[in-house]
């Protein structure tokens, strides 16, 4: 589930992303000049805002999946194999028994 909100949530990041640095450059932020350390210390003006509205956004999607009850791993299934036990075949009877039956009194 982690992973599917995660790749779902990229093309989000990377559009709020261009409007944070639409945004700052409208200011008269300047991100291509400089050497490679005033490059990175540029960028913090973007990732701060980034990082806000991401976890923003990650706490409006926590309330919602608990108000529509969403548990996580507590009631959900789990891959194992199944056997069949002696109720099973007693099920498997008595439907067979059931279907023969309601066959029969048709005719």
């Amino acid at each position: 589930m982690m992973m599917t909100i995660a790749l779902r949530f990229i093309p989000t990041l990377i559009d709020e992303t261009d409007k944070i640095i639409k945004a700052q450059k409208a200011r008269g932020a300047d991100f291509e000049s400089g050497n490679l350390i005033n490059r990175a210390k540029n960028l913090i003006p973007i990732l701060v805002p980034l990082f806000i509205n991401s976890f923003r956004r990650a706490d409006e999607l926590a309330l919602a999946m608990e108000a529509r009850c969403y548990k996580g791993g507590e009631g959900r299934t789990r891959m194992k194999q199944f056997n069949i036990e002696k109720n099973d075949y007693i099920s498997i009877l008595v439907m067979i028994t059931f279907i023969i039956i309601s066959i029969l009194s048709r005719r």
